[in-house]
């Protein structure tokens, strides 16, 4: 009964300004901050975990929705980067930026096939041509030029965060190495010479 009380009363009360405050934090801002510190905490070699990201990274520049994590831990498992680290840079692609690589691979993957594209193409125009469709018949208008046009993106991007996260990786690691090192106790030499 005391118990029941208590959880309610904690429930119940109204948000503090602490509150509001931790809720207002929530930003992406924030979130890729909190990425940026996980990547860097990761387990693994500084080339494995930085692979690892510019490997999501370009995967989520590809148009197949719902496939890009099983993409980026294929590649990352074939050439040895760290698979959280694949994981954490497929949402690269989410809901904020679909909205601009889905034109940007269009106009991209025409070009590259040399056909004129769409000047109307918006994400949403191009989601609606998805529905009702085979694949099939999606391949030559829709995916042939979206994964064409991917891979410039992709590749530029990959390489920018391959290299950045690498540094970033060494300079921490080495920041931290030095901080741990200067926390610890200066000890006195011992004299072997002087034994009693």
């Amino acid at each position: 009964m005391e118990l029941t009380r208590l959880f309610s009363a904690r429930h119940a009360r109204p948000a503090t300004r602490r509150g509001l405050r931790h809720r207002r934090r929530r930003s992406p801002a924030r979130s890729l901050r909190y990425m940026r510190a996980r990547a860097v905490r990761l387990t693994g070699s500084p080339h494995s975990v930085a692979i690892g990201f510019a490997i999501g990274l370009m995967s989520a520049w590809t148009p197949f929705f719902g496939f890009h994590i099983a993409i980026a831990l294929a590649a990352a498992f074939l050439l040895r980067g760290s698979l959280i680290a694949a994981t954490l840079g497929t949402a690269f692609s989410n809901p904020l930026t679909i909205p601009f690589i889905l034109p940007i691979t269009w106009q991209i993957g025409h070009q590259m096939l040399g056909r004129t594209p769409n000047s109307d193409a918006t994400a949403a125009a191009l989601v609606r041509q998805l529905e009702g469709l085979h694949v099939a018949e999606l391949w030559h208008p829709l995916f042939e030029p979206l994964t064409l046009g991917a891979l410039p993106p992709a590749i530029v991007t990959g390489l920018c965060c391959y290299v950045a996260t690498f540094v970033g990786i060494r300079r921490y690691r080495a920041a931290r190495k030095m901080r741990l090192a200067a926390r610890r106790p200066v000890l006195a030499p011992v004299d072997k010479g002087s034994r009693v």
